[in-house]
């Protein structure tokens, strides 16, 4: 779903003729020449941009779209509160887990449903349920989700909660940084309408790969998932963590529009959370973009974007 990375110039391709501002194109001036035909301001690259690209501000995940999805969209959309009821019983009876629906997604044969969970932990997910396009009819029996993906999404929701204390300074320190500098986020909305995915917030997201966490966690929260949080603390107590199972990834974008990404902010960020204590285990991403993001995605994947990622992670351990 991740479209082709562009590299944007930003470099105006008109030029205008000295005295012949008024003039219309192919006319001629005072010498006798033909003029220059008036040319379009924008680049390709800058067409491009205006195309896929919108303000990370104004990205309300709305825009969300998938491969081949117009003729199911729709179908969903006529369908929509028997393709909520089976998510959310799909949701109950294999992962014992109440959801909530906030977005539907048209895609080829089917249609992708983000939800997010209710109450603790917390994390955002997503699964397909069938639509027979013949027909036009939704198959409500036929939902299912990629291998893995709800268990990495559940795993991830109770290690942040688990580390609340610690993902607690992470928050304040991100928060600052956001008042501090010309510096903003994605909206709350806008992962909850597909851009979130396991533990989200508008800073960061949390992915666990597997490790003791899976091993220990995922089987409990089966048995019962309606644990306390204590019951949790103490599956771990104890327990050594690797942090290269545990990956978080912190994004954050230029306030303003056609700003590039700042190499000071970067730089200082990217020291701080070098150095900071307490933090939780892993392996941290830093992403520092420009002001947009991707229409049909949510996703920045720009030439421009500073990043202190793989392989050079921010390990915490």
């Amino acid at each position: 779903m991740t479209k082709k990375r562009f590299l944007l110039t930003g470099i105006l391709c008109s030029a205008l003729l000295l005295g012949g501002c008024s003039a219309l194109p192919n006319s001629n001036d005072e010498t006798g020449k033909e003029k220059e035909p008036k040319r379009d301001k924008k680049t390709e690259e800058e067409r491009i941009e205006d195309k896929y690209f919108m303000s990370v501000q104004d990205y309300t995940g709305k825009e969300y779209t998938l491969d081949n999805g117009e003729e199911t969209d729709k179908i969903a959309e006529e369908n929509r509160d028997e393709v909520e009821s089976a998510i959310k019983k799909y949701f109950k009876e294999e992962y014992k887990t109440e959801v909530k629906v906030h977005n539907i997604v048209g895609v080829i044969d089917g249609a992708t449903v983000f939800v997010e969970s209710v109450g603790k932990p917390h994390f955002y997910s997503y699964a397909i349920i069938p639509i027979d396009k013949d027909k036009k009819v939704v198959d409500s029996e036929g939902v299912w989700s990629q291998e893995g993906q709800i268990d990495g999404a559940i795993i991830s929701g109770l290690y942040a909660w688990i580390y609340e204390d610690k993902f607690k300074k992470l928050d304040q320190y991100l928060e600052e940084k956001v008042k501090e500098f010309p510096v903003t986020v994605i909206s709350k909305e806008a992962n909850e309408n597909g851009v979130g995915n396991y533990h989200t917030t508008p800073y960061y997201s949390v992915a666990i790969y597997g490790g003791v966490m899976e091993e220990k966690l995922l089987k409990a929260y089966m048995d019962n998932p309606q644990r306390p949080r204590e019951e949790w603390v103490e599956m771990l107590d104890g327990e050594t963590l690797n942090p290269a199972f545990i990956g978080i990834l912190i994004q954050l974008y230029m306030e303003e529009p056609e700003v590039e990404p700042n190499n000071e902010i970067f730089d200082q960020i990217v020291s701080d959370l070098s150095e900071m204590d307490e933090l939780p285990i892993g392996k941290y991403s830093f992403l520092l973009h420009d002001n947009t993001v991707d229409k049909t995605n949510g996703q920045n994947n720009k030439e421009n974007t500073l990043d202190r990622a793989a392989p050079n992670y921010i390990i915490k351990e």
